[in-house]
């Protein structure tokens, strides 16, 4: 699989020739090397491996999991070839796209470590939305985190539940875990710390089997053994409205539309039923066709397929728009399926049963490849990666285990589009021979936007920001990597600046523009110069954890203040990389966002995990006054208008609230995203950008507290970041999506 992934890199950055490559290592390696890494008859060294990676583009974190297997598969089987396996028997000859797409022997290689840790059955698995870890939760009570890269647990076992734990779920923004277990309670954990926050949910009369956070991250749903499902307000804890009742028994799965506005859960009364979330009604006719109870659901990425699992060895896809089976069952486990999964860009779908995982081609219906072996008991949970790329299954017998998928089943854009564009219109096709049907069931999928992503990125953006000559635009993502893109054109700049600093959550210019700050989760913030791309002096490294926020004072740019995970913020001066002072201590939580005041100010405002903005003094490091309170909530960003006193925040309780820094005094509150408020932004003139949870941008004139025009709508998923341009008319912003959108405000649409 090392060897098809070069190909398959080699041909998507361009087929570069072999001294173009040499060029572009700075002639580390010869072309005759490069040459010889790429054909890759014999292992090659991992840092000749890697600078050719780099040199085409390509991820080398995941280049590194292949040649960790290959050298595996070499030590064990005493041979220096690289062996690609058997050719698989179980695709269709004669449906061209599949074998094109599918050209992989095996349709996954278990990588890495065993996760080993569980004493009894593992139950649940789950990715935490950057990737950076994966929890898993089982019959001893326990949940475990995992690094993925490493296989190495993460701190200790989080406990508190008295008996199994049945699901394991993060917030869609990652900063929360929620588990649900035999005790019959709902527990929020902060996946960083791995302290529970605030009470369990108790509600359920008996075991809790599974649980979902709307897409916004505004609530949770959760589903029990007496046949309910309940919904809860994740800031004040409290159950919202009655419990959704119609299944006749235990109810054991349950996930929501990626609309948000539908929720589907499945039971032993062997039907599926989906609900509408306003009213709390039942939609159209239970979903029947399995032979026994149903334990798992999931909605496809796009929302128009519903997957079902059940003990009656099946899987099956359903049409949402008609409620008809799509195709026939999926068959070929030996027992009862437990779960199912989609892969993130909706190609293929993941199932887990007795004693395998396997994957299935959703155009064909057929098995891709054969069986993922190795678990010695039933598989009871199985989880995607959100790059796509790894997958995860859990078993009986107390072990996660880690599979990277062969190359050729990692989607390009373009195959994705098509894809999803060819599953439509068979959905289409099949509800035009149906109309009857259709008519008695009303349409679940909302009507969609058209959406044309400017700048790609794979696979979520969590920053931008842009030079201070409005000409380049700097975004950040979870794949490690900083991208420049020149503004006018949308074009990527150079290469990408392989951070390895995990996940990169902030990006920052320097007023001059000569330096490049970011922040990632191996709690490090480090320099580059943007115009050669080069890494300056050694890491910034003094926290205690991911480095969520990153800011240059304004006015010359003489101070970098870092904010983190530990609940601190770190000044350093950027020029010698040595730290300024002491750390602002105060936050009881992690510090999400950091800003400096304007025009040179020394001002600093911080927000955190605890509900509070602070205002410090960059000279002395004491808090101005004490902390600015009202949100009900974290607090995930933090302005300050240009000019006057003014400063605006935005938290999970999706608000936003207008402060007079001067007196600490609330003086407007601004409402109308649909969940959390994850990134704000003013632009020259006081207008205010602001960026949730629900997917939506929206414009704001904060004098009035009214918004200037209808919201900007194009992502796929929440908004993550947002950002004016230096003195020019666009606005960039970043999504879970994979994609910076470049927007003319008052177009609502982005710029193509």
């Amino acid at each position: 699989m090392l060897r098809e992934g070069l190909g398959q890199a080699h041909l998507h950055n361009g087929e570069p020739s072999l001294r173009e490559i040499e060029r572009r290592t700075g002639k580390a390696l010869s072309h005759t090397t490069v040459g010889a890494v790429l054909r890759c008859k014999k292992l090659p060294r991992w840092e000749q491996l890697e600078c050719v990676v780099e040199a085409l583009q390509a991820d080398p974190e995941v280049f590194r999991s292949l040649w960790v297997a290959a050298r595996t598969a070499i030590r064990t089987e005493g041979s220096g070839g690289l062996s690609q396996g058997a050719p698989s028997s179980h695709l269709r000859p004669d449906i061209e796209a599949a074998q094109t797409h599918h050209q992989a022997s095996a349709p996954a290689q278990q990588v890495g470590k065993l996760l080993i840790g569980h004493e009894r059955s593992v139950l649940a698995v789950a990715f935490h939305p950057d990737g950076s870890l994966v929890a898993t939760a089982g019959s001893d009570g326990t949940i475990r985190r995992w690094d993925p890269a490493t296989g190495q647990q993460v701190g200790e076992p989080l406990t508190g539940h008295q008996g199994p734990i049945y699901a394991v779920a993060f917030h869609p923004d990652g900063r929360l875990l929620a588990t649900t277990g035999e005790d019959g309670t709902v527990r929020l954990w902060n996946p960083v710390t791995g302290q529970q926050v605030g009470r369990p949910f108790i509600g359920h009369l008996g075991p809790v089997s599974w649980g979902a956070f709307h897409p916004s991250g505004s609530l949770l749903a959760s589903v029990g053994r007496d046949g309910t499902t309940r919904l809860w307000d994740l800031v004040t804890g409290q159950q919202i409205g009655e419990p959704l009742t119609g299944h006749e028994g235990p109810v054991y799965g349950v996930a929501f539309h990626p609309s948000g506005r539908l929720i589907a859960t499945a039971g032993a009364d062997e039907t599926t039923r989906l609900w509408n979330l306003d009213t709390g009604q039942q939609v159209g006719q239970p979903f029947t066709g399995h032979k026994a109870t149903v334990y798992a659901v999931a909605f496809h990425p796009v929302g128009r397929l519903l997957a079902t699992t059940g003990s009656d060895g099946t899987a099956r896809l359903w049409d949402l728009d008609t409620g008809h089976q799509v195709g026939g069952p999926l068959t070929g486990h030996g027992g009862p399926v437990y779960a199912a999964a989609f892969h993130p860009d909706g190609h293929m779908l993941a199932t887990a049963g007795e004693g395998t995982g396997r994957l299935w081609d959703l155009d064909t219906g057929y098995q891709v490849g054969g069986p993922l072996t190795g678990h010695g008991g039933s598989v009871y949970a199985v989880a995607f990666h959100p790059d796509g790329r790894i997958l995860a299954t859990a078993d009986g017998e107390g072990i996660g285990r880690l599979w990277v998928l062969a190359v050729g089943l990692w989607p390009s854009r373009e195959f994705l589009y098509e894809h999803i564009r060819r599953l439509q219109a068979r959905l289409a096709e099949s509800s035009e021979q149906d109309t009857s049907a259709a008519s008695r069931r009303p349409a679940a999928q909302p009507q969609l936007h058209q959406r044309t992503p400017v700048l790609l990125q794979h696979p979520a953006v969590y920053a931008v920001a842009f030079h201070p000559d409005g000409q380049l635009l700097a975004t950040a993502s979870n794949e490690g990597t900083v991208r420049l893109w020149d503004s006018a054109t949308g074009r990527q700049v150079g290469t990408p600046l392989p951070t390895r600093q995990g996940a990169v959550i902030s990006v920052a210019f320097h007023p001059d523009g000569q330096l490049l700050a970011t922040a990632g989760r191996d709690g490090t913030a480090r320099l580059w110069d943007p115009d050669t791309g080069r890494q300056l002096g050694d890491p910034l490294a003094d926290h205690k954890g991911p480095v969520y926020a990153v800011a240059f004072q304004f006015g010359g740019g003489r101070m970098l203040a870092t904010a983190g995970a530990d609940g601190s913020v770190r000044l350093w001066n950027p020029d010698t990389g040595c730290r300024v002072g002491e750390p602002l201590i105060g936050h009881q939580g992690p510090v999400y966002e950091v800003a400096f005041q304007l025009s040179g100010g020394r001002l600093i405002a911080t927000a955190s995990e605890d509900g509070t903005v602070r205002l410090w003094n960059s000279d002395t490091g004491r808090q101005m006054s004490g902390p600015l309170t009202g949100h009900q909530g974290p607090v995930y960003a933090v302005a300050f208008r240009p000019g006057g006193q003014l400063l605006a925040t935005a938290g999970q309780d999706g608000t936003v609230q207008l402060w007079d820094f001067g007196t600490g005094r609330q003086v407007g509150t601004l409402t109308a995203h649909q969940g959390g408020v994850i990134a704000i932004a003013f632009d020259l003139d006081g207008q205010l950008a602001t960026a949730g949870q629900d997917g939506t941008v929206r414009l704001w004139e904060v004098g009035s507290g009214q918004m200037v025009s209808g919201p900007l709508i194009g992502h796929e998923g929440p908004v993550e970041a947002v950002a004016f341009q230096p003195g020019g008319r666009l606005l960039a912003t970043g999504g879970r999506d994979g994609t910076a959108r470049l927007w003319l405000p008052g177009s609502e649409a982005p710029r193509n």
